[in-house]
């Protein structure tokens, strides 16, 4: 009798028995073990076509594949390591269920082949051939499915390495998941407190010499508000694990936790999961915590958004804060010497001893700033006609307009505007008052002393300055007259003239005599022994003043002509210039300016004054592109006005006591450079015939042209400008023991906007982001609240790694039948879990009282080996710990 063959690799000896023809019963067929063992596996060396190689373990087997053929058939034939077949055994063997189906259809049904094979697996396809898997197509290569659980079983060999739950500070991961709340609370607090507080950085964050440049404070705004959002997202992760392992942890608690919560976690790192994983927030996003889950992920995914809108540094205009500015004041008002020493010319020009380089270079800045200015305001009132928007009312016309340092426009408003009169009824009076912003306010505002933020410092900043000082004015009046009105101011006209008049007498006006008694050549005869009928029109006579005498011009001028009477030969103390002008033969509208008689009526003599106004402010507004300064006048709603904040002596200077006396030395000069004393040699400059044709001829100012005082004043406006430049803040008298001063500072109210760097956003639809900064520091104070409240702190099982190493090694569950392909689905998500303990063996089971029944307790496979008691026995195995560890807590 021969030896049995006993089997190569199994755990018992006992020996292999012939196979039998009839069917054993069950307990013959494991009497032996208790456990079913792994067969030693057969090996064939095969050879694979690219075809097998191709495929993956998603591939659907064969129904059969044919093995190969042996070159030895029979009972002489090897099958891998010495594990012999009963002779006749086909080649072609029946497949076999893979122990990891997940087939729960047919628990009961068995193969009459399957009770006859013995426990050893088929002959295998692979086994020596170097390849790692066995040919899926057949039954060869199938490994037995037996438990895993007898090589390895979880609650013997699985403990824990290291303790689930420890103190707070007691483990690396804690503390730094404990200082990143403690930074994003921080840090997402300063941020919220930025953005409500909204704090202007001035002149910190500019371009060059500040604490930081905009490029930089907007990367260190980014930077902040990227870690405060990681650190954010890292925290909120941690509060979700931490909020989850003690719900599972914890047994006395009822609900465990379910597969849409544990995906809480991905929807704060992968907002994009809310749509793809949409399932998930159907069942856990209606729980508190699935809540805060989801305004968790929509917070940080817009915090670096709403950081850059509200913290981050923009320019934005404040309110307007009242500050005490400095200026640098160098003369008095109209210093006709100082004005004539600020002009320079290169000095090969003009010769070093020429004493006229002065009025030289003076006269042509006069003719240029004038000629500028007059020129742009005609194209003003060209484009005013070419849209039909003329007015007759003085308010309504353009302002006047002016250049100043080729960057800053000057809008010159007309104030005490008065209609046309007349004396007489037919002496037509064209009064206009033109009101010149304060230029030294622009020097004020330069100044670094006041702190104000300049658009060459910060690319595109605008700041606004309202500023309480006086304004330099000057009044234009022009009276039509006939040449018969003329006689008392014309000397050739004059009938007892001590000496004939020549036009070639450049010292005609040395035979006048003025006195401090107004002894006045001719006036003082007995030809005019109440003056004239003017005199209270110009404020001419002793009740107006000191040397307020009538002009005296050499001659008439011809048609288009003007003659300049200036103050030359006349003692120092006169406030006016004069200009006597004739128009052409006709006027503006063709009516003839001449009667039969040869009386003309087309004659303008015109008086030049100019002095200080306190009934107005200067603005200035100043950009990148320039600036633009105008004189903001009588309006009873600006509080700025100068004259709600001048004092007793500024008060004493108004009225006619408001005019320069210097002024005339600054205006004769400008005269001249104008042309406007050609007309002693009828010299028909161009400048004058365009004056001369908009003299007043009706009672009326025209709608299609500016009037003559309108026009000369617009030409005078420069003098202002000169005059006012380098002067006082101030309207009371100078006040300084020489005429010009070095540098001294003078202060002065005014209301300031300046844009500049700023944190709080500027559009309007910016701040429905305080709701993302608000939100996240209050989520972070309370999470950071809950860390410190907890002392105990637990291993985040939802973790990727941690829950994937825990579920490998615990019972599978029925609840989840069918998702171990393509994952859960539907109410699978929504079933409970409870996280279990076996002497340090942690795994996770299914809540009591869940599932499809109590079949789906245990996995059910059909298999041509195993019955469904093995199987039932071998999962109750697998349950085991979690049972033993529910009786252990319900004893006590």
């Amino acid at each position: 009798m021969s030896t049995p063959e006993r089997r190569g690799l199994l755990k018992d000896d006992s020996p292999m028995t012939a196979p039998s023809t009839s069917t054993p019963s069950p307990a013959q067929q494991f009497t032996t073990r208790h456990r079913p063992g792994y067969a030693r596996v057969p090996s064939v060396s095969v050879s694979f076509n690219e075809e097998s190689l191709a495929r993956d373990i998603t591939d659907s087997p064969g129904e059969d594949e044919t093995a190969p053929a042996s070159s030895h058939e029979g009972v002489g034939r090897s099958h891998g390591l010495g594990i012999a077949l009963p002779p006749g055994t086909n080649s072609r063997s029946p497949r076999v269920s893979s122990p990891l189906s997940n087939d729960f259809s047919t628990p009961n049904q068995k193969s009459g082949t399957d009770e006859r094979r013995p426990m050893a697996s088929p002959p295998s396809t692979g086994g020596l051939s170097g390849s790692t898997r066995a040919d899926t197509s057949s039954d060869a290569g199938l490994l037995s499915v037996k438990s895993r659980y007898e090589d390895f079983e979880p609650h013997h060999n699985c403990q824990s390495a290291r303790a689930v739950k420890h103190r707070r500070l007691g483990n690396c991961v804690s503390v730094t998941i404990l200082t990143l709340a403690i930074f994003s609370t921080a840090f997402s607090g300063i941020f919220l407190g930025i953005a409500l507080y909204g704090p202007f950085y001035g002149r910190r964050i500019r371009a060059e010499g500040g604490s930081l440049t905009p490029a930089s404070a907007a990367f260190l705004t980014s930077l902040f508000a990227r870690l405060i959002e990681l650190s954010f997202v890292t925290v909120i992760v941690s509060f979700i694990g931490q909020a989850l392992a003690r719900r599972a942890f914890k047994l006395e608690t009822i609900r465990g936790i379910t597969l849409a919560e544990l995906s809480m976690r991905t929807w704060v790192m992968q907002p994009g999961t809310l749509f793809t994983q949409w399932e998930s927030v159907r069942y856990a996003g209606i729980t508190f915590l699935g809540a805060t889950s989801l305004l968790a992920a929509l917070f940080a995914l817009l915090y670096t958004t709403a950081a850059t809108a509200l913290v981050q540094p923009q320019l934005r205009f404040p309110d307007w804060q009242h500050q005490v500015m400095q200026g640098i004041v160098k003369m008095s008002f109209a210093n006709s010497v100082e004005v004539k020493n600020e002009c320079v010319l290169p000095n090969n020009l003009i010769y070093k001893d020429d004493t006229n380089a002065s009025l030289t270079c003076l006269q042509i800045e006069h003719a240029s700033a004038a000629y500028h200015n007059y020129f742009s305001w005609l194209q003003t009132w060209t484009t005013v006609l070419g849209i039909g928007n003329s007015s007759i009312d003085l308010g309504d016309r353009p302002p006047g307009y002016a250049l100043y340092a080729d960057n800053t426009t000057i809008a010159a408003p007309w104030i005490e505007r008065q209609n046309v009169t007349a004396v007489n009824s037919t002496r037509w009076i064209n009064n206009v008052t033109m009101a010149m912003p304060h230029v030294g306010v622009i020097q004020a505002a330069q100044d670094t002393v006041n702190q104000i933020v300049q658009p060459s410092e910060v690319e595109g900043a605008i700041y606004n300055i309202r500023a309480s000082v006086p304004s330099p004015m000057l009044n234009v009046l022009c009276v039509t007259m006939t040449n018969a009105d003329l006689k008392p101011f014309v000397y050739d006209l004059w009938e007892n003239k001590s000496k004939a008049f020549n036009s070639n007498d450049t010292n005609w006006n040395d035979h006048l005599i003025y006195t401090d008694e107004f002894a006045y050549p001719y006036l003082n005869s007995t030809d005019y022994p109440n003056g004239t009928q003017f005199d209270d029109t110009f404020g001419w006579g002793l009740a107006y003043g000191k040397y307020n005498v009538p002009p005296v011009f050499p001659r008439l001028p011809k048609d288009y002509n003007i003659i300049l009477n200036g103050t030359d030969g006349m003692p120092w103390g006169r406030t006016s210039i004069y200009v006597l002008g004739k128009g052409g033969p006709t006027d503006s509208l063709g009516n003839a300016m001449e009667d039969s008689d040869g009386n003309a009526f087309n004659y303008a003599m015109c008086q030049l004054q100019v002095g200080l106004t306190m009934n107005c402010s200067t603005s200035y507004n100043a950009s990148s592109s320039g600036g633009a300064l105008e004189a903001h006048c009588e309006d009873d709603n600006d509080q700025m006005r100068y004259l709600l904040h001048a004092g007793e002596e500024d008060l004493k200077l108004q009225g006619r006591a408001a005019f320069s006396k210097e002024w005339p030395n600054i205006g004769g000069e400008w005269a001249r450079s104008l042309s406007y004393n050609d007309g002693m040699r009828d010299g028909d400059s161009a400048n004058a015939r365009t004056l001369t044709q908009l003299i007043l001829t009706s009672a009326n100012l025209s709608y299609g042209l500016p009037s003559l005082a309108e026009a000369i004043a617009v030409q005078a406006g420069d003098t202002l400008i000169q005059s006012i430049k380098d002067s006082p803040f101030v309207g009371r008298a100078w006040n300084y023991t020489l005429p010009n001063i070095d540098s001294q500072p003078q202060w002065f109210n005014a209301t300031i906007r300046s844009q500049q760097y700023a944190s709080g956003g500027v559009q309007p639809y910016e701040k429905a982001f305080f709701v993302v900064l608000f939100g996240v520091c209050i989520m972070n104070v309370m999470i950071l609240v809950y860390f410190l409240w907890h002392k105990d702190w637990y291993s985040d099982f939802s973790e990727p790694t941690s829950l994937f190493a825990l579920a490998v090694n615990s019972p599978p569950s029925a609840g989840l039948s069918g998702s171990c392909g393509c994952g859960p689905a539907g109410e699978q998500f929504a079933l409970n879990w409870k996280l279990n303990n076996d002497d340090g063996h942690y795994y996770m089971e299914p809540q009591e009282g869940q599932g499809r029944g109590q079949e789906n307790n245990m996995v059910n496979v059909e298999s041509p080996r195993l019955s469904r008691q093995r199987w039932t026995e071998t999962f109750e195995m697998m349950g085991s710990p979690g049972i033993a560890v529910k009786k252990r807590f319900s004893r006590s």
